[in-house]
């Protein structure tokens, strides 16, 4: 998949010919820079998706800026008069601020270079590019059902892509995606050597095993697999960013992994049930309840839901505090939720159906960009749409209070966009 190519099958015309209206800037120069900034975009997604930390950044931008693919159908809509096109900027400027951090100014001056554009133009472009890009990936996430390591697996799969579509001649971009070339030989040996000794340390152990009879292998081989693994993608984690860059690594992990998967065969047929115990032990991450009446329902360990069934049984919490949802999202400067709000509205409609007593109240809030006022009632009608949806599934409309707060109650500092995200929120407290 090669989700530049998706971009500019989908709407890269048709934001061209947008933007460089509102721009007031030439076409052919507006083409040019979109040429550049669109790589550079991506670059710096596949840059911060190469950690684990970094990839659930942008699900969480994904989320809270409710960017699930809907702006794709409504380019025009975007620009549609100033308010709407100042919005979209908005998001943007938050989006790369968040994504590109110090660099930003030398990758913009960059990209009015290449296309003889202003760099209040190329500026300006490149916050109304970002979301479009973000909705994109938002929508590959949403729609294919994909967790973290999914979107890291899909944007480690755009390096060639960005690679290939970055304008030859370009000035300024080694940040984005050279900036490893002058250690990759380095990294190569250091990958080529811990690959090479955990396999030879593997393949020791487990012919030792063997010999020493089946009993050693029943306790040692799990242990050992555990421990190749973990090095293994701690190794990957490590080297993620760089590899951005260092092809070179691909030959060599290639072969690393070819001789550790012999290993891992081998061990996996000395230990048949290491594969269940394997399962069983990705079960145990999540926790299994039991509500009222006898519906079973789980979560994941520290879940909104798992943070409501444990408050509501008397095992944490006082309530006061409240609970924030992490399963909600909106098309974007909407109150309208999105198909994956689903899950979690079913699931808290099952709580509330089996906690037929309690009744709640329903809080939006917002971070501070934007028209105070706007911000209150679009707080308010993200509580309403919650609501809504609630007494679709089947609760009872009285239970169900609901206030839009706005920007009045920040939880984090708005000055840097993960604060911003933060005060995005929508939560649940229950009446006393």
């Amino acid at each position: 998949m090669n989700l530049l190519n998706l971009f500019q099958d989908q709407i890269g015309g048709s934001l061209i010919d947008q933007a460089s209206s509102f721009l007031g800037e030439d076409k052919a120069k507006t083409g040019s820079a979109m040429s550049a900034i669109l790589p550079s975009i991506l670059g710096s997604l596949v840059s911060k998706g190469s950690t684990q930390s970094g990839a659930s950044g942008i699900m969480d931008m994904i989320t809270s800026g409710g960017f699930n693919g809907g702006m794709l159908e409504n380019v025009a809509g975007m620009f549609g008069n100033t308010e709407s096109t100042n919005g979209l900027m908005s998001s943007g400027g938050s989006l790369l601020s968040g994504l590109m951090g110090d660099n930003l100014g030398k990758v913009v001056s960059s990209i009015a270079g290449f296309s003889g554009m202003s760099e209040n133009s190329s500026s300006s472009l490149m916050k109304m590019a970002a979301p479009f890009v973000m909705s994109l990936i938002g929508k590959k996430v949403t729609g294919g059902g994909m967790g973290i390591s999914g979107l890291m697996d899909m944007l480690a799969g755009q390096k060639e892509h960005v690679s290939a579509a970055m304008p030859s001649g370009l000035s300024g971009m080694g940040g984005l995606l050279g900036f490893a070339n002058n250690i990759k030989d380095t990294v190569s040996n250091t990958v080529s050597n811990a690959g090479t000794a955990a396999a030879n340390t593997a393949g020791t152990v487990v012919e030792t095993g063997k010999k020493a009879g089946g009993s050693i292998i029943k306790w040692l081989l799990p242990l050992l697999l555990l421990l190749f693994v973990l090095g293994f993608f701690g190794l990957r984690t490590g080297c993620s960013a760089v590899d951005n860059a260092a092809n070179t690594v691909t030959d060599v992990t290639t072969n690393t992994v070819e001789g550790a998967a012999d290993v891992v065969k081998d061990a996996a047929n000395a230990t048949g049930d290491l594969a269940g115990d394997a399962v069983d032990a990705v079960k145990n991450t999540l926790s299994s309840f039991t509500l009222p009446g006898g519906k079973e329902i789980s979560f994941a360990a520290g879940s909104f839901g798992n943070q409501v069934v444990d408050f509501l049984s008397g095992k944490g919490g006082d309530g006061t505090k409240g609970f924030t949802f992490d399963g909600l999202t909106f098309v974007t400067g909407s109150d309208k939720l999105d198909a994956a709000s689903n899950t979690q509205i079913d699931n808290l409609a099952a709580i509330l159906g089996a906690y037929k007593d309690k009744k709640v109240r329903i809080e939006g809030h917002t971070d501070n960009t934007g028209d105070d006022a706007a911000n209150k009632t679009l707080s308010l009608k993200r509580a309403n749409s919650v609501k809504a949806a609630l007494v679709a599934a089947g609760i009872d409309a009285n239970r169900v209070a609901t206030v839009g707060y706005g920007e009045e109650k920040p939880i984090a500092d708005n000055n840097t966009p993960e604060g911003r995200t933060a005060n995005r929120r929508v939560e649940l407290f229950f009446e006393k």
